[in-house]
């Protein structure tokens, strides 16, 4: 099978030549341009399909990002990690920090190939293009908003990158949201509510909603943010599933609570025709992020951290969803040690050590839709609007059946303002745990003082005018020449 991709920059040999020769100083008009490069409507798909990929490679989810914000949080301890990603636990991580670097290209890879499709030349089958094209804009959104939380201002590219001029400087953190905002808006009115089975896995108009939730809350607007988080809960599509390990597991896969999933496949040469980035499906070899994660026999690389597991509540059965406890059983046997439950085979697999599982990583859930839509409601001054999408989750069955405590209750009295969002904060943090979504919940409620509601400042390196933000990769400094001349610094402060 004859392989192609499109590289991020598209450099010819004229560009390079320059103005050596007048002659050369024309333009071929059979020259195959990235805006050309796809000529039909199923071409185009393949071309998304690409950007799933990426989305779902080693880069980003399938382990890179992974490490990236989970250890940035309070979630886990590292037991061995002395290598970038200790850097990362510690707060210690530089400019040359391997992930940092390897973050940053995924996403600007998925932004490339987004691009290529969004600004493409096809005119058949106008409904599929479109649908592409949504596509591709949620993933180009879904990657600014990273970029954006992470890194704060980043180069905001929207048309295909094709020579060496085409560097540009970094955009303030608020321009990159609201270009993310954009594209959701754009996106969420051509995406389509649901796939046929054989498109799982692909954006729909619920995820980008819930995206756009995200994101004005991260920005402080919790009154837009209620507005698009309503829409996904008005569908009607979506709804908890009676066991909290539905949401982990291999076999329970695009259930009634999935609303975006990245895909993972046990036989990914089948899945990706060949290795083919431009294949049918959108299907990625799951990598070392989890596979790290399912080592659960006495070799843990990350541990469930002491004060996560002080935040369970005693009948809180969410507990045993997200790690095992020494004695508690697994396919193997009984556990001899404290391990990561979530996203591993352990409960089907009893090989030892360090396995790779291919379960689908969940990246939007109606979980979160309903504890966002408790913060918005909270913020915008409806307590006991905020109480009520607490209780949506604790009445899930399993919860229920445990008898775990409504809200208010004694250890949340739930009587203002101020306490009904320390029990957001609380039930963010058992309901999500691993998931990386803490990362950026620290990052939200230290910026507008909330944090303060839960104690101290959980992240204990924690230093300001420095750790709100990571590193440009040197990488990227030393490679645009443009990136400190539009205002905002190349480089991040405190590094």
């Amino acid at each position: 099978m004859k392989r192609y991709k499109l590289l991020p920059a598209l450099i010819t040999a004229l560009t390079l030549l320059g103005g050596c020769e007048s002659q050369l100083d024309k333009v071929n008009p059979n020259a195959v341009t990235s805006e050309n490069y796809f000529k039909t409507a199923a071409e185009l798909e393949k071309g998304v399909n690409a950007a799933y990929t990426t989305l779902n490679g080693s880069y980003l989810v399938g382990n890179c990002y992974i490490w990236l914000h989970d250890l940035r949080s309070d979630d886990f301890v590292g037991t061995t990690l002395a290598d970038d990603r200790g850097e990362i636990l510690r707060g210690t991580l530089g400019v040359n920090n391997s992930y940092v670097e390897r973050v940053w290209k995924g996403f600007y890879i998925v932004i490339h190939r987004a691009n290529v499709v969004i600004n493409n030349t096809v005119t058949d089958n106008e409904a599929l293009k479109n649908r592409v094209v949504a596509e591709a804009k949620f993933l180009r959104a879904f990657s600014y908003f990273e970029l954006a939380s992470l890194w704060g201002g980043v180069p905001l590219i929207t048309k295909p990158v094709s020579d060496f001029n085409g560097f540009v400087p970094r955009s303030t953190q608020q321009a990159v949201y609201e270009a993310a905002i954009n594209d959701l808006k754009e996106a969420a009115e051509m995406l389509p509510a649901t796939y046929d089975a054989r498109d799982n896995g692909r954006a729909t108009k619920g995820a980008a909603n819930a995206l756009l939730g995200r994101i004005y809350m991260q920005i402080g607007d919790f009154a837009n943010a209620k507005t698009y988080l309503e829409k996904v809960r008005s569908s009607g599509l979506y709804s908890l599933v009676d066991d909290s390990n539905d949401n982990f597991r291999e076999e329970s896969e695009f259930n009634k609570e999935s609303i975006f999933e990245c895909i993972f496949s046990p036989n990914p040469s089948a899945a990706e025709d060949e290795g083919d980035d431009y294949a049918q499906g959108l299907y990625r070899e799951s990598t070392n992020g989890t596979r790290q994660y399912d080592m659960n026999t006495g070799n843990g690389v990350v541990l469930p951290a002491p004060d996560l597991k002080k935040d369970f509540e005693a009948s809180d059965v969410r507990k045993k969803a997200a790690y095992y406890e020494t004695g508690d059983i697994w396919a193997g046997g009984e556990m001899t040690q404290e391990s990561w439950k979530k996203y591993t085979l352990s409960y089907k697999n009893a090989t030892p050590g360090n396995v790779a599982s291919a379960i689908n990583r969940r990246m939007i859930r109606y979980a979160e839709v309903l504890l966002m839509l408790a913060e918005c409601e909270n913020e915008t001054g409806s307590l006991a609007n905020a109480i009520s999408r607490l209780n949506d989750i604790r009445n899930r069955p399993d919860l229920k059946t445990a008898k775990l405590a409504q809200f208010p209750n004694t250890a949340f009295p739930c009587k203002t303002k101020d306490d009904v969002m320390k029990a957001i904060i609380h039930e963010r943090k058992v309901e999500l745990a691993g998931e990386q979504v803490r990362n950026r919940d620290i990052l939200r409620w230290r910026a507008s003082g909330k944090l303060a509601l839960a104690g101290s400042d959980p992240i204990t390196y924690f230093q300001a005018n420095r750790h709100e933000l990571l590193p440009i990769p040197q990488s990227e400094i030393d490679r645009n020449i443009a990136l400190g001349t539009g205002g905002v610094p190349a480089q991040n402060p405190g590094y």
